[in-house]
């Protein structure tokens, strides 16, 4: 019989820190704030193995008001499963967004709730939170234990 001590633990995560390098894009060439308006993407957690080791990747964000800057297009070397999630509690399939996304070279609006599973290898990008309507619950997780991809976000 194996010893209990040896078990592996489950680890709460409460994180909410990019890891240096991950998604470099959303500040770069970042001039200071000229308004008060808040950030229209608020994490609401992050884990990856260099926050949990032995985890993969995998964080969510809330979505509140659209998006200057879009996510570059790139690959990544395993699967990766995008979600979106409306917020509206009399039709959660409504997304109350208009998000863009390029897929293997093919732009698509999505419009309501919805997982993507983009196999490895496949160029995914150019994300655009154009238009929020309701604030969108976003979620990324990629078989890999940290976040990297070609060319580096």
């Amino acid at each position: 019989m194996s010893d209990p001590k040896d078990k592996p633990k489950a680890v709460f995560c409460t994180n909410t820190q990019l890891p240096p390098g991950v998604h470099d894009f959303e500040t770069e060439d970042e001039e200071p704030k000229t308004t008060d308006a808040p950030d229209p993407i608020n994490r609401v957690i992050y884990m990856d193995d260099r926050v949990v080791p032995g985890s993969f990747y995998v964080e969510a964000v809330w979505v509140t008001g659209s998006v200057p800057k879009v996510h570059p297009v790139h690959r990544h070397d395993h699967d990766e499963v995008l979600g979106f999630v409306g917020s509206n509690m009399d039709d959660l399939n409504d997304l109350g967004a208009e998000i863009d996304i390029i897929i293997d070279g093919k732009k698509t609006t999505i419009t309501k709730t919805c997982f993507i599973h983009v196999p490895a290898g496949v160029e995914h990008g150019g994300l655009c939170f154009r238009k929020i309507d309701r604030p969108v619950f976003q979620i990324a997780m990629l078989r890999q234990d940290k976040f990297e991809s070609d060319p580096p976000t």
